[in-house]
C-alpha cells in the first residue's frame, strides 16, 4: 500500500512515549513519536537511525559528540552508534526513520 493516513493508523503507548504513527516498508521505518520522558543509558542497534524534531528541544549524544536539538533540526545516528537521548522540555515529537527497520531486527 503506497499511501497512509495516520488518522488510520493505531497508535502505540509505550512507557515514556507514545507511537503516534508506524510505517514499515521493505529497507526502512517511519514513525512518528511523542515522548516525554527517556531512556536511561543510552542505546546501540544495528540500524541507521534519523531523527527530525517536530517540537520540544533535547540533548542527543552520539558517541563523544553532544548537540542540544530544537524544531526543524535532523540527527543522524549511524549504525551500532552509542547514543542517548535527555529531553529538554516536558515533550517532545518528532519523526524517527529507520532502515533496516525495527521490525526487520526484532526490536
Amino acid at each position: 500500500m503506497p499511501f497512509y493516513d495516520p488518522e488510520e493508523i493505531e497508535a502505540q503507548e509505550m512507557p515514556g512515549r507514545k507511537r503516534e504513527m508506524v510505517v514499515v516498508g521493505k529497507n526502512l521505518q517511519l514513525m512518528l513519536i511523542e515522548r516525554h520522558q527517556a531512556s536511561a543509558g543510552g542505546h546501540s542497534h544495528l540500524n541507521e537511525q534519523m531523527i527530525y524534531l517536530l517540537e520540544g528541544k533535547a540533548r542527543f549524544r552520539l558517541g563523544d559528540e553532544e548537540r542540544i536539538v530544537g524544531p526543524g533540526e535532523v540527527v543522524h545516528v549511524p549504525p551500532n552508534l552509542h547514543h542517548e537521548l535527555e529531553l529538554l522540555t516536558p515533550t517532545i515529537r518528532y519523526v524517527e526513520i529507520f532502515s533496516p527497520p525495527l521490525a526487520a531486527e526484532g526490536k
